[in-house]
Formats: structure tokens, C-alpha cells, sequence
């Protein structure tokens, strides 16, 4: 099901300003000119930006007809597989990276979705590392998100 990017952006302009409303209520830290709600603020005004401007794009294309409709994409048995892979490949990093950790899992999955949309070898193993590790330093680096190390805890 194909569905008009006007609804779409409302959703996400409805989502990025129920982030800015439970944002606001987020201790600041004391001695810093920021808080708690300094991440969840940027991505909410984020989230509205794109939501308003998926809408006025959508209004201006003049492309009318219906607000749904399907996708011929998944009318075929690769497109339906390629559908199935990328919600799998999600729902893998949620159940299967606290054990197995995220670093595997990412690989793994990137990998997978790389080949099956025909990325040759040479490039898609690399760049799957590459985005492992950018993802990585990013969340456990940067933000100091703690990622499940699963298999790799003496290691990392």
C-alpha cells in the first residue's frame, strides 16, 4: 500500500510535537547551558520541519486520486521478500542483539540487505563494517548510549 506523503508528514509533525511537549519537562544539568531535553528538542523540531514539509509537498505536486493505494512492488514474490527482509532485519536487532550483541547483528543485517538489493560483495561487506562502526562510535562514543555487546564483552 502506497500512501500519500501528506499523511505521513502529519504523523510525523503530530510525533515531533509530542516529542517537544515530553522534552520540556526534562531536567537540565546542573552548571551546563543544556539539558536532558537538548537531543529530543532538536529531533521533535526535526520530526515538525519534515512532517510540514512532506504535507506542502504533497498539496503542491497536484497530483490528486487517492489518499492509498497499492504498490506494485509488492505485488511481486521479490518485492514482497525484500519487504519482509527489512522489517525482519529490525526485528532482529531488537530480539536477537542483547544476546548476540550489536556489532554482529549489524553486520549481519547490512550485509544481508546489501546483497539481496544486488550490492556486489566487494562493496557491501565494506560498507557494512563502515556503518557498523560510524553507527557504533556515534551511539556508544558520542551519545554514550550503552550498546548490547553480546558475544564481544571482554573485547569492547
Amino acid at each position: 500500500m502506497r500512501i500519500r506523503d501528506a499523511i505521513f508528514g502529519g504523523l510525523f509533525a503530530c510525533l515531533g510535537l509530542f516529542m517537544l511537549y515530553q522534552a520540556s519537562g526534562f531536567p537540565s544539568f546542573p552548571g551546563q547551558p543544556y539539558g536532558a531535553s537538548l537531543l529530543p528538542s532538536i529531533l521533535g523540531a526535526g520530526f515538525v520541519l519534515t512532517g510540514v514539509f512532506l504535507v506542502l509537498r504533497d498539496l503542491l505536486s497536484g497530483q490528486g486520486g487517492t489518499w492509498a493505494a497499492p504498490v506494485e512492488a509488492l505485488r511481486t514474490r521479490s518485492g514482497f521478500v525484500a519487504a519482509l527482509l527489512v522489517v525482519g532485519t529490525a526485528l532482529a536487532h531488537i530480539l536477537v542483539s542483547p544476546h548476540v550483541g550489536f556489532i554482529p547483528v549489524s553486520i549481519f543485517c547490512l550485509t544481508a540487505l546489501f546483497l539481496w538489493f544486488r550490492v556486489r560483495v566487494v562493496i557491501a561487506v565494506p560498507v557494512a563494517l563502515a556503518g557498523t562502526a560510524v553507527c557504533w562510535f556515534f551511539f556508544a562514543s558520542v551519545l554514550k548510549v550503552p550498546l548490547p555487546r553480546g558475544i564481544l564483552v571482554g573485547i569492547l
